[in-house]
């Protein structure tokens, strides 16, 4: 479990969009709580998590439902899963039969390795609502190396151990 606070002090003068409007206050907090299952020897690992985001200058809030599974290889690890978020705030539209209102939700599926100390992952994140800003989805490639990475003194089967 964690919690996170980011961007608490005021960003004064520094965030301005086109229209000169400026923007001081980023706060952004963050929670989030989740578990490693695995049995003991196997190689296979499964994580659910889940994160709750709130935004303090738009007042508006989401959660995270995400489900993980990892796989220990020879050269290191293969892992991916699914990610589900779901704004806890709506948006009202006009359609044709009135006004609606829809929550923006994304699906977010993911598959990575962790090849020695490298990390290479890809993301696509899939924004399922009625009113889209676009047809497609979003792309992310992750190309990552860990630093100052040491060996574990100990073989331990519990995910908390650093």
């Amino acid at each position: 479990a964690h919690f996170t606070a980011k961007n608490i002090l005021k960003n004064e003068g520094i965030n301005f969009n086109d229209q000169g409007f400026e923007f001081d206050n980023l706060r952004t907090y963050l929670a989030s709580m989740g578990y490693t299952f695995s049995k003991f020897g196997s190689d296979w690992s499964y994580e659910p998590s889940i994160m709750y985001m709130y935004r303090d200058a738009t007042e508006e809030s989401s959660i995270d439902i995400n489900a993980k599974v990892y796989r220990e290889m020879d050269f290191g690890k293969i892992w991916g899963g699914l990610s589900y978020r779901r704004s806890l705030d709506g948006a009202e539209f006009v359609d044709g039969s009135g006004i609606s209102s829809q929550k923006l939700q994304y699906f977010t599926p993911f598959v990575g390795v962790d090849y020695n100390n490298f990390v290479f992952a890809y993301t696509y994140s899939y924004q399922a609502n009625t009113i889209n800003f676009n047809t497609g989805g979003f792309h992310q490639i992750t190309l990552g190396y860990n630093f100052n990475c040491r060996r574990e003194k100990y073989e331990c089967n519990c995910p908390a151990i650093n």
